[in-house]
């Protein structure tokens, strides 16, 4: 990849650990990151850096559960970026809620996910460009009030 700009990542975790298991595994996707530990961070780094390709957010950093204000801020300077969301939440709990976020978005479970990482990212990557919904996009509690 001589001379190409490789896509890059921005990594939204407040655990050092964690946000480096995340970057040496874009790492190896083939990406460029930046890590950032808070929404401003994350925010300045979306101006500052370029293009984001996609992002992988935890919902809470700290004891705040900023995850959603920095999806809602990141997509307001780059509309329908792929993001994966990392969360220790249940998919039902009201914490874990990603409606009115936008899309593409995938829920990973935290530290569960970890091992679909790689294949989620390439999942929303490919949302984006070709327009594709997911076939499941809707929690079940929605889906039963639905039928």
């Amino acid at each position: 990849m001589q001379g190409e700009a490789r896509p890059l990542a921005l990594i939204v975790e407040d655990e050092a650990l964690l946000a480096l298991l995340v970057e040496d595994l874009l790492v190896a996707e083939g990406f460029d990151t930046s890590i950032a530990t808070t929404g401003a961070e994350a925010t300045t780094s979306a101006t500052a850096a370029g293009q984001i390709t996609v992002a992988v957010v935890n919902l809470r950093l700290g004891s705040d559960l900023a995850g959603q204000r920095i999806i809602r801020a990141l997509r307001q300077q780059i509309p329908d970026l792929p993001v994966v969301v990392m969360t220790g939440f249940g998919a039902d709990a009201p914490q874990a809620d990603l409606r009115g976020l936008g899309w593409p978005t995938m829920r990973l479970a935290k530290p569960g996910g970890y091992p679909e990482l790689a294949a989620a990212i390439w999942e929303v990557i490919d949302q984006a460009h070709t327009g594709r919904r997911p076939e499941a996009g809707r929690r079940a509690a929605d889906q039963i009030g639905a039928a």
